[in-house]
């Protein structure tokens, strides 16, 4: 008896131990340093890769392949929306856990949001959107 409560124990402790790392594990917003941006419709992909550089000055890295990043960029329905508007998910590499989530459109705000910038400023938009939740404590 006392050797299968010891052992329910010690089971219990390890099931849980795992967890616990599981958890220390999980990637957030602010340990991200590595991004892959996977290839969207009319060229999105290209827009945001161009923003991260400019916005975040070298301390997001773009890189070439999935397996090398900390997270993916995946556009969401890409397809069905306009050129003026556009959702993306930010997920962690297994593709399970999605960090964050952005939609913009291109209107400008000075222009009383009549002026339309295209997929330049849908990215634009989306990134500075990103890189204010970054720097969120």
């Amino acid at each position: 008896m006392f050797v299968r409560k010891t052992l329910r124990s010690a089971a219990l402790g390890l099931f849980v131990f795992a967890g616990v790392a599981c958890l220390a594990q999980a990637p957030t917003l602010a340990n991200i340093r590595k991004v892959y941006v996977e290839p969207m419709e009319n060229h999105l992909d290209q827009y945001l890769t161009s923003e991260i550089s400019r916005q975040f000055h070298g301390t997001l890295q773009i890189v070439t392949s999935a397996g090398e990043a900390d997270a993916i960029f995946r556009g969401i329905n890409i397809g069905v929306q306009t050129t003026n508007k556009a959702t993306v998910n930010l997920v962690d590499p297994s593709g399970k856990v999605v960090l964050w989530s952005g939609t913009a459109g291109d209107r400008d705000k000075k222009f009383l949001d009549v002026k339309h910038g295209g997929l330049q400023a849908v990215a634009a938009h989306m990134i500075h959107s990103l890189h204010k939740a970054m720097q969120a404590k």
